[in-house]
């Protein structure tokens, strides 16, 4: 069945022959009344259409999955496994790694895909073809598939390894693949977020304290800083911000300053650091980026576990975007948008008023998470 025509067309169809007897004697008013209600029509097809605004974007090495308010996830990027096989269904949360996903559904339960799952699901469909009441804990299977449980809220995928985190909804962490060597999951509860930092994952409890685990240790620094409302991965980091607004960061292996100065601290209510280049939503809706650049002035004493506030450094200045990022963000299509939401790390993208997506990203060229799909771009 071919598609059907706009229902505003047939309206306005159905308003032409009701008029046409008068339509000479008041023609001018009555095209008038005619195109305005083609117009309000027209609009509300629009509204009706864009019923699928994007609320969280996940992005990976290879590819971007957004979910939107309805529940749906849409991913884009390289022709592989994560892309082809995005799960069906509604959905409250999704994370990428490299080659797989995993997202929470409507009923708390989580679904992951990809490459990696597809080969261990393989292998598990085998040797249960195999032997039906075979063991798979001999062989180590069962701890690389996701727990068969209804209870998760939250997903995490590591950047770069066969390992994945969920929090539930009791604030514990539930884990499955394979883990970092010598750092395990906390098994204690009481956790209000989970991020991933570009290491490894950090969990913020209700204290507003930090536990890390992966390959950083970040935990022990953030927690004696804080306590904080909300923690953001960054530039291979984390970044911390307390009730006040003041905001403490960390990368790995290195001295720990203040977030980039005024008004740049604004980047921590919306967005992750992009390396040592920070973009932030301002409040005006405008998108801003600019290289920003901390460091600690003097040798401080060991007992002391940051950089003391006088005696950081900042240096900044700002790039043009054509030249900071090819293809974008391009001065002239963000000068005429205003967003409300901006996700990533080394790539990124921002969510529009109207629901709309760009993203950008530093690698030079043939980076496919610059093709966004046309349903989340602006009419033409």
């Amino acid at each position: 069945m071919g598609r059907q025509p706009p229902l505003w067309l047939g309206l306005m169809a159905v308003i032409c022959q009701w008029t046409a007897p008068a339509r000479r004697r008041y023609r001018t008013p009555l095209v008038l009344v005619a195109l305005a209600i083609t117009a309000w029509l027209a609009f509300s097809s629009v509204d009706q259409a864009r019923a699928e605004t994007p609320v969280h974007i996940a992005i990976g090495a290879t590819a971007v999955c957004a979910l939107t308010d309805a529940g749906e996830i849409a991913c884009w990027g390289f022709d592989i496994p994560l892309v082809r096989d995005a799960p069906e269904g509604a959905f409250t949360d999704v994370a990428v790694g490299p080659n797989d996903a995993c997202a929470i559904d409507s009923d708390g339960a989580v679904v992951c895909w990809g490459e990696g799952y597809a080969y261990v699901r393989a292998k598990v469909e085998s040797i249960l073809g195999r032997d039906p009441d075979a063991d798979l804990s001999l062989s180590g299977l069962d701890l690389l598939v996701p727990p068969d449980r209804s209870d998760l809220v939250q997903v995490v995928v590591h950047p770069w390894r066969h390992y994945a985190c969920a929090r539930t909804d009791e604030g514990e962490v539930a884990c499955w693949g394979r883990p970092p060597p010598d750092s395990p999951a906390p098994t204690d509860g009481g956790f209000t977020d989970l991020v991933n930092t570009g290491r490894g994952f950090c969990a913020l409890d209700a204290d507003g304290r930090t536990t890390c685990w992966g390959a950083m240790t970040l935990d022990r620094f953030l927690s004696d800083a804080g306590p904080f409302a909300r923690i953001a991965g960054s530039g291979n980091g984390l970044c911390g911000v307390t009730a006040e607004g003041d905001v403490r960061c960390r990368t790995y292996d290195s001295p720990t300053a203040p977030g980039p100065p005024q008004p740049y601290h604004r980047i921590f209510r919306n967005v992750h650091r992009i390396g040592a280049q920070g973009c932030a939503i301002l409040d005006d809706g405008s998108l801003h980026c600019q290289q920003t650049h901390h460091w600690c002035s003097h040798f401080f004493p060991a007992d002391v576990e940051y950089c003391p506030p006088d005696l950081i450094r900042f240096q900044s200045w700002d790039i043009r975007f054509t030249l900071l990022f090819e293809g974008g963000p391009d001065r002239e299509t963000i000068a005429a948008r205003t967003y409300t939401r901006l996700f990533g790390d080394q790539a990124a993208c921002a969510v529009t008023t109207e629901g709309e997506i760009d993203c950008w990203s530093d690698f030079r060229s043939g980076d496919p998470r610059h093709d966004v799909p046309e349903r989340f771009r602006a009419a033409r």
